[in-house]
């Protein structure tokens, strides 16, 4: 993997607060719904393309 350079007026670094408790409901709500709605075929699908790429080299 090769070192980024940052273009000028552009910074790369994200400092983000910590999620309140009712934000984190709400993102577990969302993905419960979009995990039900997507279907057991394609989950199967992108967790059998995700170990392919999890196991090439960086």
């Amino acid at each position: 993997m090769a070192i980024v350079k940052e273009p000028k007026g552009v910074d790369f670094v994200v400092k983000s607060d910590p999620w309140t408790e009712k934000e984190l409901e709400e993102f577990r709500k969302l993905m419960k719904k979009q995990k039900s709605e997507l279907g057991e075929k394609k989950r199967s699908k992108i967790k059998e393309n995700f170990k392919k790429v999890s196991k090439q080299p960086a």
